[in-house]
Formats: C-alpha cells, sequence, structure tokens
C-alpha cells in the first residue's frame, strides 16, 4: 500500500529553546503563558497545565484506523519497494495521531514504524515520549524505550524503562513512575515493577508497588488497585491512623472498597479501637432507576471497654466482654414518580456505642437519639396519601414512651375560582414504645382521630390579597381502658368551629441608596382568627397518678413565622381556642437591575382580646394564657455584596421589657473560598413538657455562640478553627485549630481538636470538668489525583462547618 507524503502547515512545529524546555517537554505551559479561560481550568495551586499544541488540518479529527500518513522530513528515501525512511526533523499525522522523531522507518507491508531519537507520540488527551519506539499503526498499540508520557485530563505523568500503550485505553509500564505533581516535583511518586493505567476507566494496577514521599518509601504493597482521578475502584483505600493523646496509636482502620457494578457498591473496614478492641464496619450502597438504598452497620466483639493494659484504665463493668453492634438502613424511592417511600432504620445494642465507637464525630457526639421510621405517600391531583410508622430510642437516661404504629393521613384541597376547600384527615394509634422502662401502669395509650377542614375565597390582586375562610377541627380518642380510671372516658370527641381573615398590602417605590437603584416595599399584613373554647378537661387526671393525653404536643417556639399560624401548638392533642389578631410589617429593598433582595426587615406581634382556656396542663403557664399582646417577633436578612448573608430572629417581651429569645448566623464565602461562619443562640429560661412530666420544666437559659472559619492566608497556606462556647456554663464544647497546605499534588491538613463528650445526664453541664473532655491531634493528608491518607478532618468539617463541603467540589 502506498503511503502518500506531503509537505503539511507547520502549526505544530516544535517551540524554540529556552530556559524551560525541560518543562515544556510534555506541553507544560506556565500559568503566566495561559489564556483566561485556560487559566480558570487550572487547580488551585497550581502553577501551569499541561496543553497539547493546536492543529488545524482536516486530519485532526479523523480516525487514525481509517487515515493515511501524511509527513514532512528534510530527507527521505524508499528500499527494496517495501520500506519507506525519512530522517532529520520527521513530522507525520495519521488522523488524530501525529509523530515527530529524528528517523521513521515504515514496513508498508506490515504497517508498523519504527523511530528514533527524540520521539513525541501524540494522541488526544496523550503525549509519550521516548528515545526509540515501535508502533503499529492499525492498532494504535506502540511499545517505548526510556520513555516518558502525560495524560492531559488526570494531570498525570510518568516514565519507564520500557512502555508499551495498547490502543487508547491502556499504558504499562515497566520499572515505572507515575505522580499528578507538576514538572519539577516529585512530592510523592508511585513505583512499582509494572505500572499499568487504564485511562478510559481512570484506575491503575501496580506490582510491587511503593509510594515514596519525598524518595522516602512509606507504603509498600505487592499488588495494588488505585484511582487515576477522582473516581473510586475496587481495592483497599488509604488506612486511617488516630492517636491517643497518651499512649500512641488510638485507632486503625484499612478500609476496602468494592466496586460491584455501576450502580452499587461496598466499603468493608476492619478497625482496631484501643479502648475497646477489634470491630468489622460495612457499607453497601445501591441505585436504581426508582430507589436509592444504603444499608450500613459494625460490630465490636467482646469489648475491652476501656482495658487497654495501662495502669489508669478505666475499665466499664457494664460493657466489658460483651459483643456490641449497630445498623442502619435508609431507602428512598419513587424517582419522578407520583409515589414515594422512605426507609430510616437504625438499632444499636446499647445507647451509648454510638459515642464508644465514634465519639470524635460532631453529628454522632451530641445526637440524642436514633429513628426507627418506615413511610409512604401517593400524590394525585387533589389528594396527598401517607402513612407511616415511627419510633425513636433516645440515648439518654430517658425514654419517650410512644411510637406511632402507624399514622396515616389524607390531605385533600380542591380549588374552583378563587374558592379553596382543604379536608385534612389524620389517624394515628400510639402504643407502647418497646425501649421505655417506667412506669407502664400509668401510661395512656390509645388511637386518635383529628380533622382539619376549610373553606377559603383566596383572592389575589395585583396590590394585596383578601382570604377569608371557615373551618371546622375535630378531635377524637379511643383509648385504652386497662389503666383508666373507672370514671374516666376512654371515648371522647371534641368539635370546634373556626373563622378567619387574613389580608396583605404591597406598596413598592423606587429608593436610591449608596449609589444604586432599589425598589424598596412595604407589606403590610393582618391575620385575625377565631376558634371557638371546647372544653377538654376530660383528658386530664385520667389515671391514679393523674396522667393526662399528651401523645405528640407541645408549645411552638415562638418567632416572627409563627405569627400567621393556626395554632399555638406542635403536634395534635389539643384544639386551641383562640381570638386574636396578628399584625405584622415586612419592607424588602431589591436591586432594580437583578432583581436580588440586599434587605428584609420583619415585625409584628399578636394582640389577645380573649383569655386562652386551653393548655397541655391545666394549669400551665397562666401569665401567658391571660396577656392581653404576645411578645414582639423581628426578623431580618442582608446580603451584603455576592458573598455575605446575615440573617436574625429576635424575640422581645415589652411586658416584662427582656429579650427573650434571638438567633443570628452570618455567612460568608467568596470566589477564593474564604469561609467565616458566625451562629449565637439565646433563649431565656427555656421551657419544655414531655409526657411524662406533669409539670413544666424551665430549663438553663441557652447562651452559647458558635464560630467557624476556613480562611487563606496565602496562596498556599489556610487557617482552620472553630470555638463552640456555652456562655451558661462557661464551657467550651467544641474548640479546634489547625492548618491546611495545599500544593498543586498533595494537601495536607493538621489539627487539634478538644471537645465535650457528653453523656446526656440531667445535670452533666453543672458538674462539667476537664475529664469529660476528649482531645485529640489529627493528620490529613490528600495526595491529588491518587487518593486520601486518612478523611477524619474532611469528615469532620463537613459537618461542622457551612460552605466546607462546595469549597471542598471546587477543589478537585
Amino acid at each position: 500500500m502506498s503511503v502518500p507524503l506531503t509537505w503539511a502547515d507547520d502549526t505544530a512545529s516544535a517551540p524554540k529553546k529556552d530556559p524551560n524546555e525541560q518543562l515544556r517537554e510534555l506541553d507544560w505551559v506556565p500559568m503566566e503563558e495561559l489564556t483566561p479561560e485556560q487559566k480558570a481550568q487550572v487547580p488551585t495551586a497550581c502553577c501551569g497545565a499541561y496543553v497539547a499544541p493546536p492543529r488545524d488540518d482536516v486530519e485532526s479529527e479523523m480516525d487514525p484506523e481509517k487515515a493515511n500518513i501524511f509527513g514532512t522530513a528534510d530527507y527521505s528515501e524508499s528500499e527494496k519497494q517495501t520500506k519507506f525512511i525519512m530522517r532529520d526533523d520527521v513530522r507525520l499525522t495519521q488522523g488524530r495521531r501525529s509523530f515527530r522523531a529524528d528517523t521513521f522507518t515504515f514496513d508498508k507491508t506490515t504497517r508498523e514504524a519504527e523511530l528514533d531519537g527524540d520521539i513525541q507520540v501524540r494522541e488526544p488527551g496523550v503525549l509519550l515520549r521516548a528515545d526509540k519506539a515501535y508502533v503499529d499503526t492499525n492498532t494504535g498499540n506502540a511499545r517505548l524505550d526510556n520513555a516518558r508520557f502525560v495524560l492531559y485530563e488526570t494531570r498525570v505523568r510518568g516514565r519507564a524503562e520500557s512502555l508499551e500503550k495498547f490502543g487508547d485505553a491502556v499504558i504499562s509500564l515497566d520499572q515505572g513512575t507515575f505522580t499528578s505533581c507538576e514538572p519539577g516535583d516529585n512530592t510523592w511518586l508511585i513505583k512499582g515493577s509494572n505500572i499499568t493505567l487504564h485511562n478510559d476507566k481512570h484506575y491503575g494496577t501496580a506490582k510491587h508497588m511503593r509510594l515514596h514521599i519525598k524518595d522516602v518509601p512509606v507504603v509498600y504493597a505487592p499488588y495494588f488497585r488505585f484511582p487515576v482521578g477522582p473516581d473510586r475502584l475496587t481495592g483497599f483505600l488509604f488506612p486511617s491512623i488516630g492517636f491517643d493523646e497518651s499512649d500512641g496509636i488510638g485507632e486503625f482502620s484499612a478500609p476496602f472498597y468494592w466496586n460491584i457494578a455501576p450502580n452499587y457498591d461496598a466499603t468493608i473496614t476492619p478497625r482496631y479501637l484501643a479502648e475497646h478492641g477489634y470491630m468489622l464496619a460495612t457499607e453497601l450502597r445501591h441505585k436504581s432507576e426508582l430507589f436509592d438504598s444504603e444499608l450500613s452497620g459494625s460490630a465490636l466483639n467482646n469489648d475491652r471497654s476501656g482495658d487497654t493494659g495501662r495502669d489508669d484504665d478505666e475499665i466499664n463493668p457494664q460493657y466489658l466482654g460483651k459483643d456490641r453492634w449497630q445498623y442502619n438502613l435508609v431507602q428512598t424511592g419513587g424517582r419522578n414518580q407520583p409515589w414515594s417511600t422512605e426507609i430510616d432504620y437504625t438499632d444499636v445494642s446499647d445507647t451509648d456505642y454510638i459515642r464508644d465507637v465514634d465519639g470524635s464525630a460532631v453529628d454522632l457526639n451530641r445526637q440524642a437519639y436514633i429513628r426507627q421510621r418506615a413511610a409512604a405517600g401517593y400524590n394525585s391531583e387533589h389528594w396527598q396519601l401517607g402513612a407511616k410508622a415511627e419510633e425513636f430510642r433516645l440515648l439518654t437516661s430517658t425514654q419517650l414512651p410512644y411510637r406511632e404504629l402507624p399514622r396515616l393521613h389524607a390531605d385533600g384541597q380542591y380549588r374552583v375560582n378563587d374558592w379553596l376547600v382543604e379536608l385534612d384527615n389524620e389517624y394515628t394509634h400510639f402504643g407502647m414504645n418497646r425501649y421505655f422502662e417506667g412506669d407502664e401502669a400509668n401510661l395512656i395509650v390509645g388511637e386518635r382521630l383529628r380533622t382539619n377542614y376549610k373553606l377559603s375565597w383566596d383572592k389575589e390582586y395585583t396590590a394585596g390579597y383578601v382570604k377569608p375562610g371557615v373551618g371546622l377541627k375535630t378531635l377524637g380518642y379511643e383509648l385504652e381502658a386497662t389503666n383508666l380510671r373507672t370514671d374516666a372516658e376512654s371515648s371522647q370527641q371534641f368539635t370546634a368551629p373556626q373563622g378567619s381573615l387574613d389580608m396583605g398590602l404591597y406598596f413598592e417605590r423606587d429608593k436610591a441608596l449608596f449609589g444604586d437603584a432599589f425598589t424598596q416595599t412595604l407589606e403590610p399584613r393582618a391575620f385575625y382568627l377565631y376558634r371557638d373554647y371546647e372544653n377538654q378537661d376530660s383528658l386530664y387526671a385520667l389515671t391514679s397518678d393523674a396522667s393526662y393525653v399528651n401523645f405528640d404536643t407541645s408549645d411552638l417556639i415562638f418567632t416572627y413565622e409563627q405569627l400567621f399560624r393556626d395554632s399555638r401548638f406542635s403536634g395534635g392533642d389539643r384544639i386551641d381556642d383562640t381570638n386574636h389578631l396578628a399584625l405584622g410589617l415586612t419592607s424588602r429593598f431589591v436591586e432594580s437591575d437583578t432583581g436580588v433582595e440586599r434587605l428584609r426587615l420583619s415585625i409584628g406581634q399578636i394582640t389577645y382580646f380573649e383569655d386562652r382556656e386551653v393548655s397541655i396542663l391545666n394549669d400551665d403557664d397562666a401569665y401567658a394564657n391571660t396577656r392581653t399582646s404576645s411578645a414582639v417577633a423581628g426578623q431580618a436578612s442582608t446580603l451584603i455584596g455576592d458573598h455575605l448573608r446575615i440573617s436574625s430572629d429576635v424575640l422581645y417581651d415589652h411586658q416584662q421589657e427582656q429579650v427573650n429569645t434571638v438567633s443570628t448566623s452570618l455567612n460568608y464565602m467568596d470566589e477564593q473560598y474564604r469561609i467565616l461562619n458566625l451562629g449565637y443562640r439565646y433563649s431565656r429560661d427555656p421551657v419544655s413538657l414531655s409526657p411524662l412530666e406533669t409539670t413544666p420544666n424551665i430549663g438553663e437559659t441557652l447562651n452559647q455562640i458558635d464560630v467557624t472559619t476556613l480562611w487563606p492566608v496565602s496562596s498556599q497556606w489556610s487557617v482552620i478553627a472553630r470555638a463552640n462556647y456555652d456562655f451558661t456554663y462557661n464551657a467550651e464544647l467544641d474548640t479546634f485549630a489547625g492548618l491546611e497546605y495545599t500544593d498543586c499534588c498533595y494537601r495536607i491538613r493538621v489539627l487539634a481538636r478538644q471537645w465535650v463528650d457528653f453523656d446526656f445526664s440531667p445535670d452533666f453541664m453543672e458538674n462539667l470538668s476537664s475529664d469529660d473532655y476528649d482531645r485529640g491531634v489529627f493528620i490529613e493528608v490528600q495526595l491529588r489525583g491518587f487518593g486520601s491518607l486518612s478523611q477524619r478532618i474532611s469528615n469532620l468539617l463537613d459537618k461542622a462547618m457551612f460552605g466546607y463541603g462546595e469549597r471542598e467540589a471546587s477543589l478537585q
């Protein structure tokens, strides 16, 4: 077969010699020479990118196996009609594949080529360089001696004594090395007697693999599979090591990831805890067209319960020698369907297990309960149907007495022009919680049916709206009679009619502030609600110790948003009476050009025309039920620039002349992903009431601040910190500080942390001492493009710091 040779356009000519030629050998272009579009694709802390020289010839997009070879050279000759030889500055193209060499020998019969001297073989996403090469132009397979290569997409480069390339997918290295560090930087290297990179599947394998950090071998494996890029694959992940503050290694885990199929996988993690012994954790994940499922669990065999052999061990005989465990199933179903399902079921061998095996986790350390829930729903044009069964197991000294098995609801909504009909129905059976260990003899259980029917005229105008309505609430019980007094009624029914009027107006004006044009709104709102009083005294003193019906009901935390609710209770065990008018006023400042809301201010109050008769207890909080007006509720939210948002809720009791609650948050994150979050919560003498209590419980004033930041102090260094402090008890709840160093090919974090190890006892905070704190120093190393040596700090920051997850996604 003849090989056409033509003089091609010299667009791919070699760069001129310069001091950086060694770096440019692999198409490396420094940051200052990149275009703005190319700079935007460069990962954080990197100084350049691999950029292939452009080609604009018509052959550049063709499949090489279907294309002829075109080339130029200073000298060419034929040999015995079967070979063609080109010498000196040889440049060839074969579709999207191109070659450069000092000498090119082509066998016309076998279509195999031999290249010598300063060789370059280019294909989209790949550059190979070598001293000598053999190429099968039919398949693209090649063998190169003393080879260097770069994979543009994953920024991986390497070298080998001998390199074999199989099509576009596989590169095999004998006595090879590779890294994702930039040219001239070998902070970490993977070495192996044979390394195979599957470029199309983003993974590799290595025989006699050694991970070198700064030329020091730190990990060895006879055989190892590893990711090349962000994808995960079957194989051992990097181990995680934790250090005890006084006795060396506190824990060690070596997770194994099993990529079973594209839609399901598993992670199996053997783990050692110095205080407890050996355990095994597993996680299974499955994704189908309709369902997402995750099953996880762990088991601790023969718990040492603190017995590490040290003289100062505090052994807990309650768990010593016991087998302990935990499992969790989470499933959601009905993606893009009118029906939906949900399962969130967790169980543990004992209430201390979660804290013992993962006490440093932000979400677990203060977790007061585990959930056991299954639910299903169906939505049609006019109806929402649902069913669920739910039970909570508290990880505290007390336990909720009830479980819902089942809770059913059918909520209908019909609209005819401006008329709206709402039909809400709910049935619940409250049974005995399996974990309840209190006095069951005086615990009331039974069934509850409640309805809420409304008819309203839902009229909207350009300048406002008016929504008058009437309604009827009903509440019925069938209580189990085994533990009721003989004169108590087990079957009870209550009905209360209601009327309401919801009105609002919209006023707008143009306003100039700080040189910018705004639309300022003024939005007054009035909500009048009347509901008739229905005597519910028969729900009280039903047993010998005066137990009353309260399955799930409590007072709502009062904020500006609660001004316009039609009930002052959460839950459904009371039909509250009322005759009140809620007035609210909101003003917004909206940028005229962009429509961005820069500021929102709201203030409101409820005026009561009659005392409220119905309460959770017959005589609880009489002052609140007889006062003529509520506290003043305020709300504010502002967006300063494009990165700083501040929001706040305030409740001021004008009669007591005191602030009752304050909740404020400040969140800042900019394009450089500088993060600063501040949260403050204050609640004066919070009142709580559980189904087991006959009097309200007035707790200690909640007065806490939580500040987190991840702030770059240079192009590569960042400060990490958190301070979570309780002013009521003058106690640090969770404090950590550390540093992050980011390089183009690795990131390292060092973090020192002290946190309270909560045990949920009622007087725990009053008796807090230094012995109740855990302390640790954590180190995390990420080899960018390869993997992570522990993710303990990442998991901590992801839960403790708003905006951290978004930052991490941008830095991949």
